[in-house]
């Protein structure tokens, strides 16, 4: 599984880690983030939060993204998925960057031609990441490459007739895209150029949440 490290050890340091409330890199509605560090090895691990119902909630949501994480396995933009332990904490490759909130590329032409190839990977292997317009989930690397983080709100493609499924999945290629633009362009969408707008389709519910916004900001 992990290099030099068995479950039961890593099981250990994990529980070690949240009696002591040390190792966290960040903490979220559905649970803690832990750093692993060790003989030049580091990892992320996903620690579902809450109890009893809510635990069962969010330990689904950990392992649904371990599923799409493996689906997505071997793209690069994509961190490696080392699986579950314990069946509820998820093991994640770790990536030098920082979220785009706090970097822009350097290269942004060469940056966001990438990001949209890993994109359109991601949906070729039948998976829309749904949330990529939040800038936590998208790092710029120390080599100014994309990397797409957190697939717990991810929609799987399923095969055969699930019209919902279906239906999901298409918005979510559509939120996939209009994150796209919004990163490329921003604070600028007024100047999207014809080759890119092809890619820009707010849904009702964008403009919905815009208006909203609009509203709560005035």
């Amino acid at each position: 599984m992990i290099k030099d490290l068995d479950q039961s050890s890593l099981k250990q340091w994990i529980e070690d880690s949240l009696s002591t409330n040390t190792n966290i890199l960040a903490e979220g509605y559905q649970g803690k983030t832990l750093l692993y560090s060790n003989n030049n090895q580091k990892l992320v691990i996903k620690i579902p939060h809450g109890r009893g119902f809510i635990k069962y909630l969010h330990t689904r949501m950990i392992r649904h993204e371990a599923r799409v994480y493996q689906q997505l396995q071997k793209l690069e933009g994509i961190p490696v998925c080392y699986g579950l332990i314990d069946k509820q904490y998820l093991a994640l490759e770790f990536i030098n960057g920082d979220p785009i909130r706090n970097k822009r590329p350097i290269n942004n032409e060469h940056y966001f031609k990438s990001l949209f190839e890993l994109i359109e990977q991601m949906h070729t292997k039948g998976v829309g990441h749904m949330d990529l317009k939040k800038k936590d989930n998208l790092l710029v690397t120390h080599l100014d490459e994309p990397c797409v983080l957190d697939f717990g709100a991810a929609i799987i493609r399923k095969n055969g007739f699930h019209p919902i499924n279906h239906f999901l999945y298409r918005l979510a290629i559509r939120f996939d895209y209009n994150a796209w633009i919004k990163h490329k362009y921003y604070l600028n969408l007024d100047n999207i150029s014809e080759k890119d707008a092809v890619y820009y389709r707010r849904t009702y519910i964008e403009k919905i949440a815009k208006n909203i916004k609009k509203i709560f900001l005035q």
